[in-house]
C-alpha cells in the first residue's frame, strides 16, 4: 500500500508517519506492507501555495501512484475545518486524489501532539517527568519551546528537537481512540485514517 504525504516538516513526518504506523497495525494491515513516499514543503503561508503548485503539477504529469495522500498543514488556531475547506478548493471533481486524501490538521501546531499524552511522552524519550500540557496558545512556536525545555531540563540528547523519538512517544500511547477525545483535529486525523484503511481492506 502506496502512502504519498505533503507535510510542512520534519516534526510533521516523524510524528504522522510513525501514528499511521500505529492505526494500520491495529486495523490488521500487515507489518512491512507500507510504502511511504514523502513530499515536503516549507511551513507558515508559504505551505498553502506550496500545495496548490503540488495540485497544479500532478495535473500536468503522470500522478504518482498511491493509495492515499496524506496532507499534513498545522492548524494555526483556525482548525480543521476551515484549513481542509482551504485546501479542497484546489482539489477539483476530477482530479485523481479527489477521493484519497486524508487531512492531518494539528492545532495550533504539530509539537502539542508529540506533548498531548504526558506518559507517552515521558516513556517514550526516557525522561523522569513529562511536561505538563499547557493551555491551548496560538503563539508561534510555543509549543515547540515547550518541548525543547522539557528535553533540555532533562538532559535529553536530542538533534532534530525530539523528531527522532516520534515512533516511540507514539509506541507508547496506551489507547489512541481514548487519548483523541482530548484533541479534534487528532480525533479526526485518526478516524479518517481508520476509515481509510477499513475501506481499502474491504475492497
Amino acid at each position: 500500500m502506496v502512502i504519498l504525504y505533503f507535510l510542512e516538516d520534519r516534526a510533521q513526518e516523524g510524528f504522522i508517519k510513525a501514528l499511521v504506523e500505529r492505526v494500520a497495525k491495529e486495523e490488521a494491515i500487515v507489518p512491512g506492507t507500507l510504502i511511504h513516499q514523502v513530499r515536503s514543503a516549507r511551513g507558515g503561508y508559504r505551505v498553502i501555495a506550496a500545495f496548490r503548485k503540488f495540485i497544479k503539477d500532478t495535473i500536468k504529469r503522470q500522478p504518482p501512484e498511491a493509495d492515499f495522500l496524506i496532507v499534513a498543514i498545522d492548524g494555526n488556531c483556525k482548525g480543521h475545518k476551515e484549513r481542509v475547506k482551504e485546501l479542497e478548493r484546489f482539489i477539483k471533481p476530477t482530479h485523481p486524489f479527489k477521493n484519497k486524501i486524508i487531512y492531518a490538521v494539528p492545532d495550533p501546531h504539530i509539537e502539542r501532539w508529540y506533548i498531548i499524552d504526558q506518559r507517552a511522552f515521558k516513556d517514550g524519550v526516557g525522561l523522569n517527568k513529562g511536561p505538563d500540557l499547557p493551555p491551548y496558545k496560538c503563539k508561534k512556536e510555543h509549543y515547540k519551546q515547550v518541548l525543547n525545555r522539557a528535553l533540555r531540563e532533562s538532559k535529553v540528547n536530542s538533534l532534530l528537537g525530539g523528531v527522532e523519538y516520534a515512533e516511540k512517544i507514539i509506541d507508547n500511547i496506551e489507547n489512541l481512540d481514548l487519548l483523541a477525545k482530548q484533541n479534534a483535529g487528532f480525533q479526526n486525523f485518526v478516524e479518517d485514517l481508520r476509515s481509510a484503511f477499513r475501506k481499502k481492506v474491504k475492497n
